[in-house]
């Protein structure tokens, strides 16, 4: 959803033009400083942030004061929300900018500004990015060896070095780790959901019983976080949809002339990555790209096979969530869709690591 800015936010907007970074090139600076931010456009699509626009010049990053569909009464710990984690985040965006990727990391225009509550926390927390062109790719298909590049490219940045290991988080900053109360919870998922879906459930999963596969795939991946097979990669956490920006590029054939190349541009929304399993890296770009592809876009055979797994926990991890935002909310999932779309990622994890 995309709506003009409230005076609050151009307040935000306001408070971040006064802390600029030092350094900034002083002509960016000054357009940013007499823009027309009102003309922006806030995009709403964040579960942690809402962003304004201001088109070929700068992205003003807002942190929510609860998760996008919670209800109002929600809150995050305030050691824990994403107004409290910001400026690590960014601390984070500004190493990988000067790392040497072969595509844009928007760095930071501004400082983080925050605003706190009575008690001293963190309450909101905005800072200026750069704006890079360009959007999604168009999904379910991509091209393997481009793909593999982005994996091969995660891969030269030192995860150990002083620039970015400090700015990193865990490898399951969004739903929590794998605890023991957390596999027992997810597995019994099939006794909660209507006979219907259950059913569905057990019938793409030949393999064992529910309850011991999402203990195999959770034991799996958090040993593979823990120590990832291949030592430790820049795990970005979420390479799909929007958080990628890719530019077209003309490409004509005799037989398509109109044909296009895409090119990325830019990675954004760093804000779950971690040290861990470049297997993670390979299955997030399959969910967007084509599972198909996730053999063509691994390196090896075996980090294929993890990134197989990884997707399973995924989906694990999206029946998770749908429950939890049932029982927070009231208002029921669209189980028959979601289990088409994940079961079968949970199927294919079970019949390797069985």
């Amino acid at each position: 959803m995309v709506s003009p800015p409230a005076p609050s936010e151009l307040e935000l907007a306001h408070r971040a033009l006064q802390h600029l970074r030092p350094g900034l090139d002083p002509a960016l600076a000054r357009r940013l400083r007499t823009a027309d931010w009102a003309a922006a456009s806030v995009e709403e699509g964040g579960q942690f942030h809402r962003v304004l626009v201001l088109d070929d010049a700068a992205v003003l990053r807002m942190t929510r004061l609860r998760e996008a569909g919670a209800p109002i009464e929600t809150t995050w710990d305030p050691a824990d929300s994403p107004a409290a984690l910001l400026p690590r985040r960014m601390a984070l965006v500004a190493a990988l900018a000067r790392a040497g990727l072969p595509f844009v990391v928007p760095e930071p225009l501004s400082e983080v500004v925050t605003v706190h509550d009575g008690a001293g926390h963190p309450l909101i927390a905005s800072v200026l990015q750069r704006f890079v062109p360009g959007g999604p790719h168009p999904p379910h298909e991509g091209d393997p060896a481009v793909l593999r590049g982005i994996v091969d490219a995660l891969d030269t940045v030192d995860v150990a070095s002083p620039e970015v290991a400090p700015h990193l988080g865990p490898a399951f900053a969004f739903r929590g780790p794998w605890t023991p109360a957390r596999i027992a919870r997810v597995g019994r998922l099939p006794e909660v959901l209507e006979p219907e879906h259950a059913g569905r459930l057990r019938e793409r999963l030949p393999v064992g019983d529910f309850a011991g596969v999402v203990e195999r795939v959770a034991g799996a991946v958090t040993a593979w976080a823990a120590a990832p097979p291949d030592g430790p990669a820049l795990v970005h956490g979420d390479l799909a949809g929007h958080n990628m920006h890719w530019l077209p590029e003309p490409a004509p054939t005799a037989e398509a002339p109109a044909a296009v190349r895409w090119r990325l541009a830019a990675v954004l929304d760093w804000d779950l990555a971690h040290a861990g399993d470049a297997a993670r890296n390979v299955a997030y770009l399959g969910i967007w790209h084509g599972e198909e592809r996730i053999e063509e876009i691994a390196r090896t055979p075996d980090e294929a096979r993890r990134a197989r797994v990884w997707l399973a926990a995924a989906a694990l991890d999206s029946l998770d969530d749908a429950r939890a935002r049932h029982e927070l909310t009231g208002r029921a999932p669209r189980w028959g869709r979601l289990l088409r779309r994940v079961a079968p990622r949970i199927a294919r994890a079970a019949a390797l690591e069985s």
